[in-house]
């Protein structure tokens, strides 16, 4: 044996903390090969050499870098071009990062929006709240009336595929004529997403819900059916006259809930 001090894998094991599988494994693959192989026995041993290049790999896997960039960075022998290869990952890092920060966030609201589907009460108290004009995703009827979420579907499918959020809020224009029935009608589907610039929706799919006063309140839905007697009731005391209606779900759900569910609902007020 030559005057370097060698090292047998469970020693190397020992000092560094890496298992010999992962060892044998980086030998495999020709990432980390130790320095000298007995020719006599064929034992492998490690030189301090090789402790440091697994020193390098061991802090490059805590990166995350991957195995082919780790070995370009064991090729370099040079700092500077080093750390410039450590500063792209830092980039990657940062990008996702924010990536399962918004993770984060949208588990935390989705959180919410299942308590609030969850809660037994229903606010059925009128009131009356001035609403900005708001843009939303909608559906054109293409198919038939019963498909009006699969026009919806396709109508946000681009957009919905470039967002970086799940949060959203379906909702429907309403058939007055039928709500004042108690028939839940839904003319048209729309949809509303955080990203307003609607970078991948074609223009006939653009819908500006207006700005005014409207008369906001709570029903539930059943089977298409639902009891408006208090809203429109509350309209008539008022001596208000009802414009378009919209029906926005309170709360988003992944599960099969299409015949019972609770809907805030918009009239706007007509002088």
């Amino acid at each position: 044996m030559m005057e370097e001090q060698y090292y047998r894998i469970g020693e190397v094991s020992k000092i560094t903390g890496v298992s010999k599988d992962t060892l044998h494994f980086y030998d495999k693959i020709g990432l980390l090969i130790p320095e000298y192989i007995d020719e006599n026995n064929r034992y492998r041993y490690y030189s301090r050499w090789n402790l440091w290049q697994l020193d390098i790999i061991t802090m490059c896997r805590k990166l995350d870098i991957s195995i082919d960039q780790i070995r370009a960075v064991l090729q370099l022998h040079d700092n500077d071009k080093i750390t410039q290869v450590l500063s792209e990952y830092q980039k990657e890092a940062l990008r996702l990062s924010n990536y399962y920060k918004q993770v984060a966030e949208d588990i935390e609201w989705y959180k919410k929006e299942n308590a609030s589907v969850s809660k037994k009460e229903m606010d059925t108290e009128v009131r009356i709240k001035y609403l900005k004009e708001e843009k939303v995703i909608a559906g054109v009827l293409k198919r038939e009336d019963s498909s009006y979420h699969a026009n919806l579907q396709e109508a946000a499918r681009n957009e919905l595929m470039n967002s970086n959020s799940i949060r959203r809020r379906y909702g429907y224009i309403l058939d007055l004529a039928k709500a004042e029935e108690g028939i839940f009608y839904k003319k048209r589907e729309y949809l509303k997403i955080e990203e307003k610039n609607f970078k991948f929706v074609e223009p006939e799919n653009v819908l500006i819900l207006p700005a005014g006063e409207y008369a906001v309140t709570q029903v539930q839905i059943n089977h298409d059916k639902a009891d408006f007697t208090h809203l429109f009731d509350w309209l008539k005391q008022k001596g208000y006259t009802a414009g378009e209606i919209y029906a926005e779900e309170q709360g988003l759900q992944l599960f099969d809930y299409l015949h019972d569910y609770r809907c805030e609902i918009k009239v706007r007020i007509m002088q």
